[in-house]
């Protein structure tokens, strides 16, 4: 529907999205399994939750963002980042106070467009079209 309309082939969109989200996911997930697991860990027990959710969210992130650039298991990966994106939410509104600007913008963006991977998936340009997933 939006291909006649627009003239945008949806495959390119999707590989557009898988790159955008894949690469924020990757940035803010590679610390969390090194340098800032410690700091993370510890703040993360400061706030009453366990630190091993540190190194679960470097792993998450990290991994599901090189899935999602890569297109492999596309609707499953972002389904499941989507899912992560509202637990971050909530701990953003709940635990830390934050407000939207400044505090959970991004966490609302990343929520939205690993929805709309999971209803679309990951296109012709994408592992899941190459192995037939």
């Amino acid at each position: 529907m939006l291909e006649p309309f627009f003239g945008i082939h949806l495959s390119a969109v999707a590989l557009l999205l898988r790159l955008a989200i894949g690469s924020l996911y990757i940035y803010h997930g590679y610390p969390k399994l090194g340098t800032a697991r410690k700091g993370t860990a510890e703040w993360l027990k400061s706030i009453g939750f366990p630190g091993s959710l540190a190194t679960l969210a470097g792993v998450v992130e990290f991994f599901g963002g090189i899935a999602l650039i890569l297109g492999l298991l596309t609707s499953i990966v972002a389904a499941l980042s989507a899912i992560w994106m509202i637990a971050t939410t909530w701990l953003s509104m709940t635990k830390i106070k934050k407000k939207y600007a400044g505090g959970y913008e991004l966490d609302i963006t990343l929520l939205l467009v690993s929805l709309a991977l999971a209803a679309v998936g990951g296109g012709s340009f994408s592992l899941d079209y190459l192995l037939g997933i």
